[in-house]
């Protein structure tokens, strides 16, 4: 078994056990507490779990950048397992209000790390599939709990199933000490995102950016909801006449349906983009409180617990995806334990206003589902129209990739043909720019099925003008290439000409370079606009260089002129040559210019404003 494969199984156990652990709760926490707290809130111990939780995913960030993944899921399983035997030791409402406090920690420590271990092993280009894997097993391991706790409850009593808590995150602690540190895996994602801002950098980042900030709320919204299901549903559940049994049947469907779901719609948002997927889930799931209440039965109670595991699935994965697109990989341990410390203060929000809801309701579990339901409804109103796609798709975006490489292989011919001009290999070079006339023939046909694709679609106008501009800015390239090699067949080749051989090729070489960052940097766009925005940097490097190299060449015609070793045609037409492949270089960097636009579009930030964070 490779490495990364028992390093990622290793995490992914760690978390269904201390999922299983905190599932138990999801069933019996208000049930066991409700009465016991008397004229306190009814979700107070959702409220110490929830403060705690958020707490210490920030925290978690910090340990394992500084510490180590491994240090910090150990540490995390270890105050998890406290929580537990607090819980099982003293009595309620105590156990659980001061025991969910060591459960907070535990819990956001150990899955904040396991998503930023999971992301290390997994890299940028799966980075909402890695939400699914930790969110996934997490939600495994809830439904679990949830199932055993209810039936346990029932058959055995209070005691041994608080017991099962105990058991389930102590083997936890022992497989979090088998682990194996991650953070060395991380390493290939930082060299292609060099930048690397301060923590506090990180941070503004994700405060900052439009599409983080509204993702944040969402998800902190959207937690809020989950605290009302997790502390009401069950209390509901028996307000039906139905006994506890059935209410971790419910959660356990709901949470089995979350969690065996996760992958597939996170794999779907790497490849289709996160912001319709992630509306959709938000607005099915804020009806589908709304639509609980009028359930009757048992079974249309499962059809709700059915249809908001569907839901929640749709953006629990994909919310956090869009802080692991726009943040730089040294720093992005620390951006996804603030975005998990957003989205799990929900918990204490949601305890907050689902107990005052409760207290107004005198009962009536209705008007909170009602209530809650209307307000992750506006929420998810605001996300959709604040936030801006992190990983963009267009229907033609693999034509203009074929587009740039054929216009790649033209420049791979133009060496040859180069090569054999200054040799005096005539016949052979005519033959190559022949080759390079079928190829930008080739390069012709693409364009016009991608001008056809483009304006056929339903993308909006504006990124349909910046893809033919952009389309346009590199088949520019083609045209000057044949232009530059009929120049050089008008030149008379003399020894001191052909001097200046490795200069032009080293141009048309620097230039071809540009094509391949410049497929890069497309790639990088569907992948994350920030990261596009950093490859652009480089091409402009890349562009200076070729106007180094055309400065240096014509110095050299120009004194040869003067010195009358070289005819003013040739000169004049070697001039021209080097001209047109600088104007090639030109080319690409405006293409690189086009590309920057659109990933500012997408919510990208500028390399030298990540710097000064």
């Amino acid at each position: 078994m490779r490495r990364e494969t028992l390093a990622l199984l290793l995490i992914l156990a760690t978390e269904v056990l201390i999922g299983s652990a905190t599932g138990v709760q999801r069933t019996i926490l208000t049930v066991a507490t409700h009465e016991a707290l008397g004229s306190l809130p009814t979700l107070l111990p959702i409220l110490s779990f929830g403060i705690f939780k958020a707490t210490f995913d920030l925290a978690a960030g910090f340990i394992s950048h500084k510490k180590g993944r491994k240090a910090a899921l150990v540490s995390g399983t270890l105050a998890y397992f406290l929580g537990a035997l607090v819980i099982l030791l003293l009595e309620p409402p105590a156990n659980f209000i001061l025991g969910n406090v060591l459960v907070g920690v535990g819990e956001g420590i150990v899955f904040a790390t396991s998503a930023i271990a999971i992301g290390d092993i997994l890299g940028i280009e799966r980075s909402s599939l890695t939400f699914g894997y930790i969110e996934s097993a997490c939600y495994v391991g809830y439904a679990l709990g949830a199932y055993v706790g209810g039936w346990v409850w029932n058959a055995l009593g209070p005691r041994e199933t608080l017991t099962y808590i105990a058991i389930s995150s102590g083997l936890a602690a022992l497989v979090a000490l088998s682990s194996i540190e991650t953070k060395a895996y991380s390493e290939a994602d930082r060299r292609r995102f060099s930048l690397t801002p301060k923590p506090q950098g990180a941070l503004r980042i994700v405060v900052t950016n439009p599409s983080t900030l509204s993702a944040l709320i969402a998800a902190h919204m959207a937690k809020v909801a989950d605290s009302v299901v997790w502390g009401v549903m069950p209390l509901y559940v028996l307000s039906k006449g139905l006994d506890v049994y059935y209410a971790g049947y419910a959660q356990s469907l709901l949470l089995l349906v979350w969690s065996a779901t996760m992958p597939f719609w996170s794999s779907y948002s790497d490849r289709a983009g996160r912001r319709l997927v992630s509306t959709l889930g938000l607005m099915v799931t804020a009806f589908m409180l709304i639509a609980l209440p009028s359930t009757r039965s048992f079974p249309e109670i499962l059809l709700v617990a059915l249809a908001l595991g569907i839901s929640y699935a749709m953006y629990y994965p994909v919310l956090p995806a869009p802080i692991s697109d726009m943040s730089p990989p040294a720093v992005r341990d620390i951006a996804v334990g603030f975005y998990r410390f957003a989205r799990d203060s929900g918990y204490a929000t949601g305890a907050i206003i689902g107990s005052l809801l409760l207290q107004g309701a005198q009962g009536n579990y209705s008007s909170v589902f009602t209530n809650i339901g209307a307000l992750l409804a506006i929420t998810a109103a605001f996300y959709s129209v604040f936030f801006r796609e992190t990983r963009p798709t267009w229907p033609f975006f693999d034509l203009v990739i074929r587009h740039l490489e054929t216009i790649g292989e033209i420049l791979s011919v133009q060496k040859e043909v180069v090569s054999d001009i200054f040799a005096g290999r005539i016949e052979e070079a005519q033959a190559k720019m022949g080759e390079v006339k079928s190829l930008e023939r080739k390069a012709d046909r693409i364009k016009r099925e991608l001008m056809w694709r483009i304006w056929s679609g339903f993308i909006p106008v504006s990124s349909r003008m910046d893809f033919e501009r952009l389309v346009e800015e590199i088949d520019k390239v083609a045209g000057a290439v044949i232009e530059c090699n009929e120049r050089l067949l008008w030149v008379k080749y003399s020894p001191e000409i052909k001097k200046l051989e490795p200069k032009i090729l080293e141009m048309i070489e620097e230039t071809e370079k540009l094509s391949k960052k410049l497929i890069d940097n497309m790639q990088m766009l569907r992948l994350s606009p920030a990261y596009a925005v950093n490859i652009t940097a480089e091409i402009d490097a890349g562009e200076r260089r070729v106007d180094v190299l055309r400065f240096e060449v014509l110095q050299e015609v120009r004194r040869l002129v003067e010195e009358g070793k070289i005819d003013l045609m040739s000169a004049l037409n070697v001039m021209e040559a080097v001209n047109l492949i600088e104007i090639s270089s030109d080319d690409f960097q405006d293409a690189a210019d086009i590309i920057r636009i659109i990933a500012y579009k997408h919510a990208a930030i500028p390399p030298e404003k990540i710097e000064s964070m």
